[in-house]
């Protein structure tokens, strides 16, 4: 009987460890995070000419002023010719300005790191 009682006391013990990690007392922290990202492109460029690129990043609708790592990636066709970091600038907006120097179809894609979720939304911009 002894024996009996040590053993589930030993198994309860191990299952409170394994979820030792979760916030009981704050369900708040254990929220689903979601990640959403809004890039903005303009609506024409001009070679030679600084164009301006905006991920504007939010989680749960707020905005991300925090992300771990935010970088434009700039492609013509499948060849990628550039991976820019870019900092936080206001309001979970993060801004690239960039010169293309050749006319032509190009994609820009956002690589967005934040609360340990990853997306990447891509755009296709004309250069004239």
């Amino acid at each position: 009987m002894l024996l009996a009682g040590l053993t589930l006391a030993a198994c309860s013990g191990e299952e409170e460890h394994d979820h030792g990690d979760m916030d009981h007392d704050n369900p708040s922290s254990d929220e689903i995070r979601s990640l959403e990202v809004d890039l903005q492109t303009p609506e024409s460029i001009q070679s030679g000419e600084a164009a301006e690129f905006t991920a504007h990043v939010t989680s749960n609708e707020e905005d991300v002023t925090d992300a771990d790592q935010v970088m434009f990636e700039i492609l013509s066709g499948e060849e990628s010719l550039e991976m820019i970091e870019v900092d936080h600038s206001e309001n979970g907006e993060y801004v690239l300005e960039y010169t293309f120097d050749e006319p032509g179809e190009y994609s820009v894609i956002a690589h967005v790191d934040a609360y340990q979720l990853h997306t990447m939304p891509e755009e296709s911009v004309t250069v004239e």
